[in-house]
């Protein structure tokens, strides 16, 4: 019984049941600053895409596209450079189940407004995305710290890693070598 309990494990391992899903792309639905704004658009992992404000906010609409996609989590990461409200220079670290967009705003007449979009996202598609406000670092909102919210719209499959692979075939090895040794 227990030689067929550890070669249905090892083969749940070597068939890579154990993988993962990495959101690919997040729809957004609104902004929260201040108030609660309405949005729409689409921020891809692979730091493309654009979101713009379905509610004006203080009389104007927005639109904002992404340059940068951060998805690793424990470690300090950047987003920095030069725009034409100034330089910039955002050091954060994820959280699990966290990602970020490093974007560009464009808000009545300003524009090129650096703002890092850091949200909590669950694993599946249609679950939904938290926002988690980063203080701006530039004008004309230097300070504030806008959050954006959405659902998942897409995810990818993680692959096993070949240490998994590994294992799971050494498993299968060794119950083979241990009905041997039984049959003998």
């Amino acid at each position: 019984m227990m030689n067929k309990t550890i070669l249905a494990g090892a083969m749940a391992l070597a068939m890579g049941t154990s993988a993962n899903a990495a959101v690919t792309s997040v729809s957004i639905t609104s902004m929260d600053f201040g108030s609660h704004y309405t949005a729409s658009g689409t921020l891809f992992s692979d730091g493309t895409g654009s979101m713009t404000s379905v509610t004006p906010f203080y009389g104007m609409h927005w639109t904002a596209n992404a340059s940068q996609f951060f998805s690793t989590t424990g470690v300090q990461q950047t987003y920095a450079g030069t725009s034409l409200k100034g330089t910039y220079n955002y050091q954060f670290t994820l959280s699990a189940g966290q990602i970020a967009w490093g974007t560009s705003f464009n808000w009545n007449g300003n524009n090129d407004i650096p703002v890092l979009a850091i949200m909590t996202c669950g694993s599946t598609v249609g679950s939904a995305c938290a926002g988690t406000g980063t203080p701006m670092q530039t004008p004309p909102f230097a300070g504030a710290a806008p959050a954006f919210n959405g659902t998942v719209a897409s995810v990818s499959a993680v692959p096993v890693p070949a240490a998994v692979w590994l294992m799971g075939s050494g498993l299968v090895g060794l119950v083979g070598v241990a009905r041997r040794r039984k049959a003998a």
